[in-house]
């Protein structure tokens, strides 16, 4: 038997003892800031600073707090049936009495291993009322940090990402806008169309003619998995051309629906302004009367 084994420290516990535990912890701490910088590393640029360092410093404090557990109980045999009953206990009541805490938490988890959304992502969260349009701008622990495009901030909880309503229109890639118009029903609809299709064609944000450093990206997007389940695996612009449909039939009045396709859905209001002006232009010009709702 070691001469470390013959010193007592107290009740039981031997130098030898003592000395295997801060080994223990040590290696316990080494493996913890390991693991912590490792993560930090990885997640930094895909969850952002913030929530990198919450996930990596929880890491740290599981791994280390394991290592006290199994030096306490392993090396220095003490009985902590006591402590943890104590501590189950309370941790019960603090479960529930933070409930909605605790689902954030988990969900920002969630959110950083499946991404649904990532940093500088345009979205919409929530039904009535919803967020709008609004930017990513953060992602903690616990909420999403979302800028609209009105300049105002909305904090929104982690759980509501992930079990709520969200449109993410960063990753759909383009989105479809929908504009309805009154017309007389003696209008030409021919006519229409092809104005329709001249000024779209012209728009510079408008698809799918657009500049060719655009076209390069709208093609990239068509590659996507997903793209491609609605699209097919063609690339084919085509299925983005705008559309005039007939909804409504009310007397002398009918009324149309013009669909476009666009890539910036932060600047759909501005895009839609400066194509309805050009459309006013074009039908004052080919006696085309445009009728109120």
């Amino acid at each position: 038997m070691s001469w470390l084994d013959e010193i007592t420290i107290i009740d039981g516990v031997t130098a030898a003892m003592l000395i295997i535990f801060i080994l223990v912890l040590g290696l316990g701490v080494t493996i913890g800031k390991g693991t912590s910088m490792i993560l930090r590393k990885y997640l930094d640029e895909r969850v952002g600073r913030k929530t990198s360092k919450t996930i990596a410093r929880s890491a740290f404090y599981l791994i280390v707090g394991t290592a006290a557990v199994v030096g306490f109980t392993e090396v220095l045999k003490l009985d902590l049936s006591g402590l943890i009953l104590s501590l189950g206990l309370v941790t019960v009541a603090v479960a529930f009495a933070s409930q909605q805490i605790i689902q954030n938490i988990i969900s920002g988890f969630i959110i950083a291993l499946t991404k649904p959304i990532q940093l500088e992502d345009w979205v919409e969260v929530g039904n009535t009322p919803s967020t709008g349009v609004a930017r990513v701008r953060d992602i903690t622990l616990m909420n999403t940090v979302l800028r609209d495009i009105d300049g105002r901030i909305a904090i929104v909880p982690n759980s509501q990402i992930i079990n709520g309503k969200l449109i993410n229109y960063t990753q759909a890639g383009f989105v479809a806008v929908s504009i309805p118009m009154w017309i007389a029903t003696v209008s030409d609809l021919d006519r229409i169309r092809k104005i329709v299709m001249e000024e779209a064609d012209i728009h510079p944000r408008i698809l799918p003619k657009v500049t060719e450093d655009e076209k390069k990206v709208v093609i990239s997007i068509f590659e996507r998995p997903a793209i491609r389940a609605l699209f097919g695996a063609n690339q084919d612009l085509s299925v983005l051309n705008p559309k005039v449909n007939i909804v409504d039939l009310q007397g002398s009045r009918l009324k149309i629906e013009i669909r476009v396709w666009l890539r910036e859905i932060n600047r759909r209001d501005e895009i839609c302004s400066e194509f309805l002006a050009a459309l006013k232009r074009r039908f004052t010009a080919d006696s085309i009367e445009v009728r109120d709702s």
